[in-house]
Protein backbone atom coordinates (compact mmCIF):
# COMPACT_ATOMS: atom_id res chain seq x y z
CA UNK A 1 0.00 0.00 0.00
CA UNK A 2 1.52 3.31 -1.06
CA UNK A 3 1.35 6.52 0.94
CA UNK A 4 -1.44 7.80 -1.30
CA UNK A 5 -3.49 4.66 -0.64
CA UNK A 6 -3.27 4.83 3.14
CA UNK A 7 -6.46 6.11 4.79
CA UNK A 8 -6.50 9.66 6.15
CA UNK A 9 -7.26 8.27 9.62
CA UNK A 10 -3.88 6.54 9.61
CA UNK A 11 -2.20 9.82 8.71
CA UNK A 12 -4.16 11.58 11.46
CA UNK A 13 -2.83 9.10 14.02
CA UNK A 14 0.72 9.45 12.75
CA UNK A 15 0.54 13.23 13.01
CA UNK A 16 -1.01 13.24 16.51
CA UNK A 17 1.41 10.66 17.93
CA UNK A 18 4.27 12.37 16.12
CA UNK A 19 3.40 15.60 17.94
CA UNK A 20 3.61 13.68 21.21
CA UNK A 21 7.01 12.23 20.26
CA UNK A 22 8.27 15.69 19.32
CA UNK A 23 7.02 17.11 22.62
CA UNK A 24 8.88 14.37 24.51
CA UNK A 25 12.00 15.14 22.51
CA UNK A 26 11.80 18.83 23.39
CA UNK A 27 11.05 18.03 27.03
CA UNK A 28 14.08 15.72 27.19
CA UNK A 29 16.29 18.36 25.59
CA UNK A 30 15.06 20.97 28.05
CA UNK A 31 15.99 18.69 30.92
CA UNK A 32 19.57 18.69 29.65
CA UNK A 33 19.55 22.46 29.12
CA UNK A 34 18.60 23.03 32.73
CA UNK A 35 21.34 20.73 34.09
CA UNK A 36 23.64 23.57 35.19
CA UNK A 37 20.83 24.97 37.34
CA UNK A 38 19.60 21.60 38.58
CA UNK A 39 19.70 20.98 42.31
CA UNK A 40 20.30 17.33 41.51
CA UNK A 41 22.47 16.62 38.50
CA UNK A 42 21.56 12.93 38.52
CA UNK A 43 17.83 13.66 38.48
CA UNK A 44 18.17 16.08 35.56
CA UNK A 45 20.22 13.62 33.51
CA UNK A 46 17.90 10.71 34.30
CA UNK A 47 14.86 12.81 33.43
CA UNK A 48 16.38 13.96 30.17
CA UNK A 49 17.33 10.42 29.17
CA UNK A 50 13.88 9.13 30.13
CA UNK A 51 12.07 11.64 27.94
CA UNK A 52 14.46 11.11 25.03
CA UNK A 53 13.92 7.34 25.25
CA UNK A 54 10.14 7.88 25.40
CA UNK A 55 10.35 10.08 22.31
CA UNK A 56 12.38 7.42 20.49
CA UNK A 57 9.92 4.68 21.47
CA UNK A 58 6.86 6.64 20.43
CA UNK A 59 8.57 7.68 17.20
CA UNK A 60 9.47 4.09 16.40
CA UNK A 61 5.89 2.94 17.03
CA UNK A 62 4.57 5.79 14.87
CA UNK A 63 6.92 4.71 12.06
CA UNK A 64 5.81 1.08 12.37
CA UNK A 65 2.15 2.13 12.44
CA UNK A 66 2.70 4.08 9.21
CA UNK A 67 4.28 0.91 7.77
CA UNK A 68 1.07 -0.91 8.75
CA UNK A 69 2.59 -3.12 11.44
CA UNK A 70 -0.46 -4.04 13.51
CA UNK A 71 1.53 -4.70 16.71
CA UNK A 72 2.35 -0.98 16.92
CA UNK A 73 -1.27 -0.21 17.75
CA UNK A 74 -1.06 -1.51 21.32
CA UNK A 75 1.84 0.68 22.47
CA UNK A 76 0.27 3.70 20.77
CA UNK A 77 -3.01 3.08 22.58
CA UNK A 78 -1.11 2.77 25.87
CA UNK A 79 0.64 6.10 25.24
CA UNK A 80 -2.70 7.78 24.55
CA UNK A 81 -4.18 6.43 27.77
CA UNK A 82 -1.18 7.71 29.71
CA UNK A 83 -1.54 11.13 28.04
CA UNK A 84 -5.26 11.20 28.93
CA UNK A 85 -4.35 10.40 32.55
CA UNK A 86 -1.76 13.19 32.49
CA UNK A 87 -4.36 15.58 31.07
CA UNK A 88 -6.72 14.66 33.89
CA UNK A 89 -3.97 15.22 36.43
CA UNK A 90 -3.24 18.67 34.94
CA UNK A 91 -6.90 19.69 34.69
CA UNK A 92 -6.30 22.87 36.70
CA UNK A 93 -4.40 24.24 33.67
CA UNK A 94 -7.27 24.04 31.23
CA UNK A 95 -5.28 24.95 28.12
CA UNK A 96 -2.55 22.36 28.71
CA UNK A 97 -4.95 19.64 29.81
CA UNK A 98 -7.26 20.36 26.89
CA UNK A 99 -4.40 20.25 24.40
CA UNK A 100 -3.10 16.95 25.77
CA UNK A 101 -6.58 15.42 25.81
CA UNK A 102 -7.32 16.64 22.29
CA UNK A 103 -4.16 15.12 20.82
CA UNK A 104 -4.77 11.82 22.64
CA UNK A 105 -8.41 11.58 21.57
CA UNK A 106 -7.51 12.39 17.95
CA UNK A 107 -4.84 9.69 17.98
CA UNK A 108 -7.20 7.15 19.54
CA UNK A 109 -9.92 7.99 17.03
CA UNK A 110 -7.45 7.45 14.20
CA UNK A 111 -6.16 4.18 15.67
CA UNK A 112 -9.63 2.70 16.09
CA UNK A 113 -11.17 4.15 12.93
CA UNK A 114 -12.50 1.42 10.61
CA UNK A 115 -10.32 2.54 7.66
CA UNK A 116 -7.17 2.28 9.82
CA UNK A 117 -8.15 -1.15 11.10
CA UNK A 118 -8.95 -2.30 7.57
CA UNK A 119 -5.56 -1.11 6.31
CA UNK A 120 -3.77 -2.95 9.10
CA UNK A 121 -5.78 -6.11 8.48
CA UNK A 122 -5.17 -5.90 4.73
CA UNK A 123 -1.42 -5.73 5.38
CA UNK A 124 -1.60 -8.82 7.61
CA UNK A 125 -3.78 -10.79 5.20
Amino acid sequence: MTAQQRPWTLLLTVIAAGVEAAAMLVWGALEFVRIPDAASLTTAIAGGLFFLLCAAGIGWCVNMFWRLESWSRAPLVLVQLIVLGLAWNLREDLALAGGLALVAVVALAGIFAPPSIAALEEREG
